[in-house]
């Protein structure tokens, strides 16, 4: 008890420590206030991370399922001249496989510019490709494409680039 005080009324050190509880009380309060609000914070960032990482997540298991060749294939064109573009992109290789190995290997644009199916087990026979270079040949000679000149004759190009590889390279490799 303080001295000269009754004992019925509150003496100064009672009066002095609840104040202190109370500002301490105050204190923690404000401070527990804070780390909830950083912990909110925390939680907003950390959902935007795992929806971004999510995103990126599928898109690399999309590549994964679909093969590197297929990016960038959700657009779809009907023509060929852009469905092939991605097969003849990704062949960065050094080293060379024989043909039948792999369906995949540089010529394949080629056969694929003329409509031919490379990945056939059985090879395909002079005239079968003489025929398939004259239909596309054909269907995108610029007399025949009069409204659009220029992309005809860029496809036609191709046509012929391509024929003409697929002749060198049975020139070169007899089956």
């Amino acid at each position: 008890m303080w001295k000269g005080g009754s004992g019925t009324s509150k003496s100064f050190r009672t009066y002095f420590q609840e104040e202190a509880w109370k500002n301490y009380n105050r204190r923690m309060q404000e401070a527990h206030e804070e780390e909830m609000e950083r912990v909110e914070r925390i939680r907003r960032m950390q959902s935007v991370f795992n929806r971004e990482r999510n995103k990126f997540k599928r898109d690399y298991e999309r590549w994964r399922e679909n093969g590197p060749g297929a990016d960038h294939q959700h657009f779809q064109r009907d023509d060929w001249y852009w469905k092939t573009d991605s097969a003849f992109r990704d062949q960065r290789t050094n080293f060379r496989r024989t043909p039948r190995d792999s369906g995949s290997y540089p010529l394949s644009h080629h056969y694929s510019v003329l409509g031919l199916d490379r990945s056939r087990t059985a090879p395909y026979t002079e005239a079968e490709i003489k025929t398939a270079f004259r239909t596309k040949a054909k269907e995108f000679h610029p007399d025949q494409n009069q409204d659009n000149k220029e992309a005809s004759e860029a496809k036609f190009k191709e046509v012929m680039i391509s024929y003409e590889a697929i002749k060198q390279e049975r020139k070169n490799t007899k089956f």
